[in-house]
């Protein structure tokens, strides 16, 4: 018996998926880059070509046309402004009286250049007192003073400032320089002479202390302190007026006529009552 076969073959059913469940939370929306896209370009930007370009310059030029307008600038003082900025502007010289250098030098007042510490040693004092010197003592002392001196800037004035302008130099007249002050900073007695009668050791030492003074300000002049305070005030008056002016400067000293005035420190005052006899080469109270 032959089979026969049907037409068509019997429709089946498909298989039942369920649906998925609905997802839950927050989707985030991303752009996608990419690296052949050309750079994005704000609106306010001016690289838009020749209408960006143009439209840039009108907004540089609007604020000027309003104020044309309203009056505020005029044209001439527009072109003026202009021609301002672009145009160099001149030298400015400035000029410095005399007058001006002797105003910044006087308040320096008196300029100490120069400090000089000296010692002596074997200060001997003999002291002849009492009938044939029968109660005469004598003491060796050592000391140690400083001395100083400069030039007092007080006394410069107008006329002491004088400026060449063919060579743009000035020429300053300082005082000639001269001691400002004199101390003993130390002294001590000692190797004592024995007496019998009472004395009084502090006269001696007051009396070691006049000599050392008068020695240390003779030594001082002798070793040349005044014209290393001559040095010292050169360079420093110089600089100051080079760097105030810009110019050329030349130092002078003034000469005088005998000794320079001495200060009353350098200056010390014999004890009262008292004389020195070089010829016997003692102190001598007088009775």
């Amino acid at each position: 018996m032959t089979e026969q076969i049907p037409d068509r073959l019997p429709e089946q059913t498909p298989e039942y998926i369920p649906p998925a469940p609905p997802l839950t939370g927050t989707v985030m929306t991303s752009e996608t880059i990419y690296e052949d896209d050309p750079p994005r370009q704000g609106c306010s930007g001016c690289a838009w070509g020749i209408g960006g370009a143009l439209g840039c310059l009108f907004l540089l030029i609007l604020p000027i046309v309003v104020l044309l307008l309203l009056g505020t600038i005029s044209v001439n003082g527009l072109l003026g402004g202009i021609q301002n900025v672009f145009t160099p502007k001149p030298a400015v010289a400035t000029v410095f009286s005399t007058q001006t250098i002797v105003t910044g030098i006087q308040p320096m007042g008196q300029l100490v250049s120069v400090s000089s510490q000296l010692a002596k040693a074997d200060i001997a004092i003999g002291i002849q007192q009492g009938a044939l010197n029968a109660c005469g003592f004598s003491a060796n002392h050592v000391a140690q003073g400083t001395v100083e001196a400069g030039i007092d800037l007080t006394k410069i004035g107008a006329t002491d400032v004088q400026y060449d302008a063919t060579n743009n130099t000035y020429t300053v007249l300082l005082p000639p320089a001269e001691l400002t002050s004199c101390r003993i900073d130390f002294i001590r007695q000692y190797e004592r002479s024995l007496t019998a009668c009472p004395v009084d050791w502090d006269e001696a030492r007051l009396l070691a202390q006049y000599e050392a003074l008068n020695g240390f300000k003779t030594d001082a002049v002798e070793g040349g302190i005044l014209k290393r305070a001559e040095t010292e005030a050169r360079t420093v008056i110089g600089n100051f007026v080079s760097a105030l002016t810009g110019a050329k400067v030349q130092i002078v000293f003034k000469t005088v006529d005998g000794p320079a005035a001495l200060p009353s420190s350098c200056v010390p005052q014999v004890p009262q009552g008292w004389s020195y006899d070089a010829a016997k080469q003692a102190w001598i109270k007088a009775q």
